[in-house]
Formats: C-alpha cells, structure tokens, sequence
C-alpha cells in the first residue's frame, strides 16, 4: 500500500469538510446580520408608505394652492390678452388709414352752361352717368391727447378686472379658513372619543378579573361594553363630518385629501391693529382712477384735432367736370376741427363722473365700517374665549380626578360601572370643550387677521 497517497487522500477530505463546514458557518452568518436589516427595511418601507398615506395639510398650503386652482385665475391671463389687443387697436388710431371708394352714379340733370352768343361756340354738357374709384389716406397730426386718454383709460379698465379676482380668491380663502377650522376641531373631537373609547377598553380589562372572581357582577361589564359600542357610534358620525369638510376643502384648495389626513393647527401671530386695507380697497382704488381717466379723456374731447388728407382718383369725369373721357386725379390738404360748442354735454358728462366717484367714496365709507365692526366683534370674542379657557383646563384637570377616582371605586365595587361612564363622559365633554376654545380662539385670531387685510403667514 502506498501511504503516501493514502495520507493525501486523508488530508484532502479533511480539508474538504473543514471548507465545507466553514461555508456553511459563514453563511449562517450572513443570514443572521441580514435579518435584523431586513425588519429594518421593511419598516422603513412601512414608515414612508403611511407617510405617504397620512398626509399633513396646513392652512398655508390651502391658500397657496387655491391661489393657482381657483378657477377664475385662468381668466387673468386671457384679461392681460384682451387688455393688450385693446391697445393695439387704440394705437392704429396714430397710423394713416387707407380706404378705397368706388361708385357709378346717374343723374337726371346736370350742369349746362348757356352757349356764348355771337360766337359760334356751344358750351359742353358733363354727362348723366359718372363713374370714380378713389383711394383716400387720412393721417391724424394731433388729437388733443385723446387716443392717450384712451389708452389709460382701457389699461386702468384691465385693473379692476384683475382686482375682481383678487377680491374673489380672497372670499375662498375666508370660506377655507372656516372649513379647515372646522375640519381641525372634528379631528380632535375624534382624537378624544379614540381616547375615551382607550380608557373605556383599559377598565374593561380591570374588571374582567374581578367579574371572573365574583367580586363584580357582569352586568358592569355590559355597561361598559354598551358605552364603547356608543363611542364606536360617535366616531363613525364625526369620520363622515370629516370627510364632508374634506371634500369641500379640497374642492375649493384643489388639493387632493385623503380621509385619514392629518389638519395641522395653524400658528397665528397676532399683529399691532391698523387700518383696513383688503383686495377690496385695491378694487375701489383702481375703480375711482379709471373714473379720473374717464374726466381727462371728457375733457379731452373738447380739444381739437388736425390731420393730412390725400385722395388719388381714376374715373369719368375726372376733375374736369367738362372732360368727358377716363382720367386719373388727385387732391391733399389738412383738415381742423373743433367743437366749439356742444351745448353743455361734456359739463353734464363730467358731473355723471364726478357722481359716481363719489358713490365709490360712500362705497368705501359702508365697507370700512363693516369691518370696523367685525374687527371689534372677533376681538371681544377672542378676549371672551381666553377668559373661558381658563376656566376650561380647570374643569378638565377636576373632571380627570373624579374619574379617575370613580374608576378606582369601581373596581373596589364602591361604585358601578354607570357612575364611572357618567364621570367619563363629563370628563370627555369637558375636554372637547377645551379644544373647541382653542381652535375658536384661532379663528377669532385669524379672522381679526383677515378683516383688516393682514398676512396670515410669514413667507
């Protein structure tokens, strides 16, 4: 036998399972350092779908947004169109005009001049039918200022419209602050029903083992079991409040919403009061200056107006009334004109203007003292709310410590399962009490905000 070969063939299975055996190893390695990163991933998965899912929406965000999908903001770039083609046709006024006449005529008489006597000569007739083709060019030297008169006018007109639309982005905006806030305080409601219905479960759960002994009787349980089916009852009725107000915020936002989004409480900044200043003001601005360009372009009508003429004709007759053949001709000259006397109609004019002008005025007077009022309406309101928040968060921290306590009782059979429902109801009341003054403060706060024409954001 040669040894030496068995000893090799030795060896070499030894080696064999020894790298076996470490493969192995190795891989039962890697799959346990792999394991804890897969979980890792999977919820980073997990974490970024319900992120996805669980928007955040904020009060901002629907103010941004409904400024870019309100639907009339398409009209803004078709009014800056319009506005532009107005002044385009307003400036060919200063470029020559050219037209071309042509007409046949027939006349029952005509000239005639009587034959001179004595010397043989027999005047010509013109004929009964005549005919021209001429082509007539005006070019406007000074119109008074008028056709600049014209040109403001129409640029102030595109204005006003614009601001129209200010003022109507503005009023959504008011529509969305009410809906979101009224949006927030249903999802909080829902929050505190989610944890009454938590607090119910929990002291369930403690009873269960005193009922199982024979300490309590089961009928408590029954109780309890009939409030969570009640606050089952309350959460399905402000889940479809929520999503009413969601539907309605997104359809005024142009935001998409889901369900189970989340409304951000918005932070107000409370600012030093001033004077109003709204979209609306800008409209009465611009509405009162488009008056005062409609005055200068009344006046300017009074002014006068001087052009160059020329007219370049071919007909039968031509100038020459007595030639009766095809002949070509021409005629240019300047033209003045004044209107002297219009018997008072641009006075009257200018007295309708100045009429309305004041109207806008008085318009303006009405409005601030609409808001004057509502200003100071939202601030006794906001003082009146934080008087009562006080007194709030002093009955939820007592109502807390009687439920609290009943509940202690309950379990030692002091008292029943009824009397820790009634306390936790108080309790729960007393709670959605202290949001809903929360958020009212924040709408009191944002429509001070509001009224005057104030940002409610810092960009």
């Amino acid at each position: 036998m040669n040894y030496k070969l068995l000893n090799i063939s030795i060896f070499s299975r030894v080696v064999y399972k020894i790298i076996t055996y470490t493969i192995t190893i190795v891989k039962h390695l890697i799959m346990i350092l792999l394991k804890p990163l897969k979980y890792f991933l999977l919820a980073i998965v997990i974490l970024l779908g319900s992120n996805i899912y669980a928007q955040t929406i904020t009060l901002k965000a629907c103010h941004d947004s409904a400024e870019v999908n309100f639907p009339l903001v398409n009209q803004k770039e078709k009014l800056v169109k319009i506005n532009a083609l107005k002044l385009q046709n307003i400036g060919i006024n200063y470029l020559p005009s050219l037209n071309l006449n042509a007409k046949a005529t027939y006349q029952s008489d005509v000239t005639e001049l009587p034959d001179l006597p004595f010397s043989g000569l027999s005047m010509p007739s013109p004929p009964n039918d005549q005919y021209a083709a001429t082509i007539d060019i005006t070019q406007l030297i000074y119109d008074g200022g008028a056709i600049k008169a014209a040109k403001n006018i129409t640029e102030l007109s595109s204005q006003v419209e614009l601001q129209k639309i200010e003022v109507d982005i503005y009023k959504v905006k008011e529509q969305i602050n009410l809906l979101y806030l009224t949006t927030l305080l249903i999802q909080e409601n829902k929050k505190i029903l989610n944890l009454t219905k938590e607090t119910v479960s929990a002291q369930k759960t403690a009873l269960e083992s005193a009922v199982n002994n024979g300490v309590i009787n089961v009928s408590e349980l029954d109780n309890l079991d009939a409030e969570l089916l009640k606050l089952d009852q309350q959460i399905i009725e402000v889940s479809s409040q929520k999503k009413q107000l969601i539907d309605a915020v997104s359809e005024l936002s142009g935001i998409t919403i889901n369900e189970d989004s989340n409304f951000e409480i918005p932070t107000i900044k409370t600012q030093a009061a001033s004077s109003f200043y709204r979209p609306e003001h800008i409209l009465f601005e611009n509405q009162a200056k488009v008056l005062d360009a409609s005055m200068l372009a009344t006046q300017k009508k009074r002014m006068p107006t001087m052009a160059a003429f020329g007219s370049f004709g071919y007909g039968n007759p031509g100038m020459n009334m007595f030639n009766q053949e095809w002949d070509s001709y021409y005629m240019v000259g300047a033209q003045l004109k004044w209107n002297i006397w219009d018997w008072k109609k641009t006075n009257r004019e200018m007295q309708q203007l100045g009429l309305q002008k004041e109207i806008i005025s008085d318009n303006v007077d009405a409005f601030n003292q609409n808001l004057s009022i509502s200003e100071n309406e939202a601030q006794l309101r906001e003082q009146k709310l934080n008087k009562l928040l006080e007194k709030d968060n002093e009955i939820v921290l007592i109502r807390k410590k009687i439920s609290n306590r009943t509940a202690l009782q309950m379990k030692n059979g002091t008292k029943t399962s009824a009397d820790f429902i009634q306390d936790l109801n108080a309790e729960k009341q007393a709670s959605i009490n202290l949001k809903s003054r929360e958020i009212q403060i924040i709408q009191a706060q944002i429509d001070q905000l509001s009224i005057t024409g104030k940002t409610l954001f810092n960009h």
